[in-house]
């Protein structure tokens, strides 16, 4: 009768402890909270921190927010835009005074990013191979762009622009993540792309008040310039210029970031 008691007990636990492991919403001891520093984007001064809460076993939610304070085109960027625009021009090169707009125009911007993560590994619970899917919520703004014109009566002015761009988007992210140990985790996002629309203007305010021939040629010029994809609608007066558009948007996602849970 001991024996068959003790039988009893052990069988008894054994079903609980599989019948807890079953359950919905009942998890092991597990950190259940993540907090993750994107450390690809900090060369170029973009930081980023998500924040991801274990669901259950498979599911996950993250909020991602990142911020690029006002700065210049890194380097190797600016050599790239440097020679895309030489060989967009007739002459197979850009000028010193559009080579130096091009370098000190200064850009800002911010995203915002929920997604929902469904991980595929056996041991899950934040840990593994992931497939998410994510909304992103993008603002850019650039300013600084001082554009020389001339104008009817040979007088050589400047044309002082801003650009504002918001763009939503939706796409799905591949990755993987690992714990180090009982506080820490690595998260690489291998490959997200997005696509969705923008929206936005550009701005120009002239130093000096633009003649109605002047409106005119700048309208003419604004309209003539070809931007794939986009529909621009320009406005101008004496005293600005004005182009907004809208069109598709789009990008990847990329990053390898460290965190820590708790």
């Amino acid at each position: 009768m001991k024996k068959l008691l003790i039988s009893t007990l052990f069988i008894t636990c054994m079903l609980s402890v599989v019948n807890a492991q079953e359950m919905p919403g009942a998890t092991p001891d597990i950190s259940k909270n993540l907090i993750k520093l994107n450390l690809t984007s900090l060369p170029i001064m973009n930081f980023s921190l998500q924040y991801e809460r274990v669901l259950s076993k498979s599911i996950s939610g993250a909020l991602s927010f990142s911020i690029m304070p006002e700065r210049t085109m890194p380097t190797f960027m600016a050599d790239q835009v440097v020679n895309m625009a030489g060989d967009m021009s007739d002459e197979g090169s850009i000028d010193a005074e559009t080579e130096d707009l091009i370098r000190n125009v200064l850009f800002s911007s911010y995203t915002i990013t929920p997604e929902v993560r469904f991980y595929l590994g056996h041991k899950g619970y934040g840990t593994g191979f992931y497939i998410a899917l994510f909304y992103r919520y993008g603002h850019y703004e650039a300013s600084n762009m001082p554009i020389p014109y001339t104008t009817d009566l040979e007088e050589e002015i400047k044309i002082i622009t801003t650009a504002n761009i918001t763009s939503h988007t939706g796409g799905f992210l591949l990755g993987h993540q690992w714990s180090l140990g009982k506080h820490m985790c690595l998260d690489w996002q291998m490959f997200g792309p997005h696509f969705g629309v923008s929206s936005g203007d550009i701005l120009g305010f002239p130093t000096s008040p633009l003649s109605s021939e002047d409106q005119i040629n700048i309208e003419d010029d604004a309209n003539g310039v070809d931007i794939p994809m986009f529909k621009p609608t320009v406005d101008v007066t004496a005293d600005k210029v004005k182009m907004i558009f809208d069109g598709p948007w789009g990008g990847i996602r990329f990053a390898l970031a460290f965190g820590v849970k708790f």
